[in-house]
């Protein structure tokens, strides 16, 4: 069987990668601050395995322990392959330097770029001894190379996050089993945070004309699409030459 680690879950992208695994009769272990019952209600006999983990990964000290109690129950089942998803992340705060809230910049920084390092260091660690296919897919953005006004932590974090996609790629190269980790780009797509940036201040953040354009002209993609591609390049019914991703090109 495979399974699934999935973070940020609650709404959006996590969300519909999770609702097309356990459809597809896959095991899915779900991890976001509150539980989605959308999800949980879907499960039946025909269906895939669900476990749930209502958990604030913004507080950083808890993760190990998460893993630990997730790896505990991994260890008494039969495991074909083995996915870590990274994909929750904030977008508070959005302010020019100078202006950010100091409880949310950090916050954001342990959701958006602490949580999923040290969410891939326990599952590399926790998973070595399996002779099975691991993945790591770190749900990225174009903002980790283009430069937005008003989103100096996001761009900030997803370029961390796409940094240490590349060098965690490096060390398990050369190794008998590597996890491979990948940075996904998925595009501009109709999430809950779409909707927020639609609500954001022109001052704080002079790009939101073009997104609401975007959301006017329907040109956002949907989740369950997204999502279907992630789950393909994970799966390898599609291909990708290189670890960091845009999806709208494929």
């Amino acid at each position: 069987m495979n399974y699934y680690i999935i973070t940020g879950t609650s709404s959006g992208i996590g969300e519909a990668i999770a609702r097309k695994l356990i459809l597809d009769r896959q095991s899915v272990i779900c991890i976001s601050r509150t539980l989605n019952e959308t999800l949980t209600d879907i499960v039946s006999p025909s269906t895939g395995r669900l476990w749930y983990f209502e958990s604030d990964l913004g507080e950083l000290h808890q993760i190990p322990s998460l893993m630990n109690e997730i790896f505990g129950l991994l260890g008494r089942e039969s495991i074909t392959s083995l996915t870590l998803v990274n994909n929750a992340a904030v977008l508070d705060p959005v302010a020019a330097a100078g202006e950010y809230d100091l409880h949310q910049l950090q916050q954001h920084f342990n959701v958006n770029l602490l949580a999923p390092v040290i969410l891939s260091n326990e599952f590399i660690r926790l998973s070595g001894h399996q002779d099975i296919p691991r993945t790591i897919v770190n749900i990225g953005s174009g903002a980790a190379g283009s430069p937005y006004a008003g989103w100096g932590p996001y761009c900030s974090s997803k370029a961390g996050l796409e940094m240490f996609t590349r060098t965690t790629n490096l060390e398990q190269i050369s190794l008998a089993n590597p996890v491979r980790v990948l940075s996904i780009a998925p595009g501009i797509v109709d999430t809950p945070m779409q909707q927020k940036i639609r609500h954001i201040s022109p001052g704080n953040f002079p790009m939101k004309p073009k997104f609401e354009q975007l959301y006017q002209e329907n040109l956002l993609s949907r989740p369950s699409d997204v999502a279907q591609k992630i789950i393909g390049l994970i799966n390898g019914s599609l291909s990708c030459d290189s670890e960091i991703i845009d999806l709208r090109k494929i």
